[in-house]
């Protein structure tokens, strides 16, 4: 089809009240994620069993390791870089530069953000229990970490990546690149953050990404559109999705559980399970693809759809169709 003409049976993006509800949605979530993990005594002694453990098992126990801790600390920056490749890559050989800059202001949006709530949010209060080493209290509960900027700039990247693909390249380019930012997550938590900060960069990120997305679908209406004779196929990428996502929360609580319950939670400081900081280590991985899987299914429902051989608006042009050719451009 001619890039002169773009279907008008069914616009992307046409119930942008569902696009606002989703991002409530995502916002409530992050509002939800704060007052848990920071503001509750519950939340607070998760996030401390996952320090203990951590502190106990990496960063003074047999798994502590420079080269590792250099390791892991490049995996956000990797997958940054991965992920611009795949980004300049489809904005030059697709000419999608609108989109690449709306998606460009998405990425720096959700980062500036993180800051923003870093400065001015409520931060982690006393916490009130034991500590293994003063240490710990001094630099991990004192350190302004919520939400996490390395997280928030991985899946940021992303996020931006899924935004420029067109719809039927989105199922495939969303659950590789959550892989990636899954990864980071992991490497993150590894290497000094709180879960709930991780989770609460994909939140951040999350809301932007529907605005941005909204934008891209209202300003790219040729691409975002698909024929109805040949729908997406989306039940692949946001079905592992899903799956993953919950897998992963469901191992999450198997891991607590089989660690010992709440009992080895509170006892922590004195017995740290080496089993907690694994399941700090999943515990944003679960939430991380379940956004994803949601992300997909979303994006997949708000793309336009056409019927060939329908009357379509023409778009301003700089070469017109003369009225005898323009059969041939009909789908």
């Amino acid at each position: 089809m001619s890039a002169a003409y773009a279907p008008r049976t069914r616009p992307p993006a046409r119930r942008t009240w569902l696009w606002v509800f989703g991002f409530l949605f995502c916002a409530a979530g992050l509002v939800i994620t704060h007052e848990f993990f920071i503001s509750s005594t519950r939340g607070q002694w998760l996030e401390h069993a996952t320090l203990e453990s951590r502190y106990a098992s990496i960063t003074q126990g047999p798994m502590q390791n420079d080269i590792l801790r250099r390791m892991l600390s490049t995996i956000p920056l990797a997958t940054a870089i991965i992920a611009a490749v795949i980004f300049l890559a489809n904005m030059f050989i697709r000419q999608r530069f609108i989109a690449a800059g709306i998606a460009l202001a998405t990425f720096l949006g959700a980062n500036i953000t993180t800051q923003l709530l870093k400065e001015f949010w409520v931060h982690r209060a006393d916490p009130q229990m034991p500590m293994s080493d003063p240490n710990m209290e001094l630099w991990w509960w004192s350190v302004n970490s919520f939400p996490s900027g390395h997280a928030t700039m991985a899946a940021g990247a992303a996020v931006s990546v899924f935004l420029i693909c067109g719809p039927r390249q989105r199922p495939f380019v969303g659950i590789m690149t959550a892989l990636l930012a899954m990864l980071s997550g992991v490497a993150i938590f590894l290497t000094g953050h709180f879960a709930s900060d991780i989770i609460a960069a994909y939140l951040v990120v999350a809301c932007w990404g529907l605005i941005g997305g909204w934008l891209i679908m209202r300003s790219g209406e040729r691409w975002n559109s698909i024929s109805v004779e040949a729908p997406i196929t989306t039940a692949a990428g946001a079905g592992l999705a899903w799956l993953l996502g919950i897998v992963f929360t469901a191992l999450t609580v198997g891991v607590f559980i089989w660690a010992g319950g709440w009992s080895a939670v509170v006892n922590a400081a004195t017995d740290p399970s080496p089993w907690h900081w694994v399941a700090g280590a999943l515990l944003p991985v679960g939430p991380g693809f379940i956004l994803c899987g949601m992300g997909i299914s979303f994006f997949s429902a708000e793309t336009g759809r056409h019927r060939p051989g329908e009357p379509v608006r023409p778009l301003p042009t700089q070469h017109p169709i003369p009225p005898q050719f323009a059969h041939l451009y009909e789908v």
